[in-house]
């Protein structure tokens, strides 16, 4: 039986999508552990001012665990320093990484404007959203991804 890819939507700040894209963060942090398969396809948002989903994904590993033992084990990774780990995670007890592999960008990617032409409720998520198989958001994504793939392939 095979189970079908699930998908999220993340917001970061531009500072860590430009880190993704470049190869230098391959671990998204967050407060609260996060509740996804190993396989989820992550699409990421850029936040304001930039405003566009520019970054796809996928989810190779979830990890909780106390903030000071996924900072010894994957503070190469998370590409931000101590001390904003430490603000970050204040009161946390438990927190969570998303291990990222094949990062790869949207181009073109999604401003926010056209996200909201797809799907006119639109709101970045504060924590992540699922994007269901048959939301707008999700098939205005993939169809973004698909051109750029068939952009590739053809060049």
């Amino acid at each position: 039986m095979s189970r079908r890819t699930e998908n999220i939507l993340i917001s970061v700040e531009q500072e860590h999508a430009i880190n993704m894209l470049n190869g230098i963060k391959t671990a998204e942090l967050r407060r609260r552990p996060l509740r996804i398969r190993p396989g989820t396809r992550v699409w990421i948002y850029s936040k304001l001012p930039r405003g566009h989903i520019e970054l796809v994904a996928v989810a190779h590993q979830v990890v909780a665990a106390s903030p000071s033992s996924l900072w010894k084990r994957y503070s190469s990774r998370i590409a931000i320093t101590y001390c904003e780990f430490q603000k970050y995670c204040a009161g946390a007890e438990v927190a969570c990484v998303i291990l990222l592999r094949q990062i790869e960008p949207l181009q073109p990617g999604l401003c926010l404007a056209a996200i909201r032409k797809i799907s006119k409720d639109f709101q970045p998520p504060q924590f992540f959203k699922r994007l269901t198989a048959d939301g707008a958001e999700l098939h205005g994504l993939m169809a973004s991804n698909g051109a750029r793939k068939k952009q590739s392939l053809s060049s």
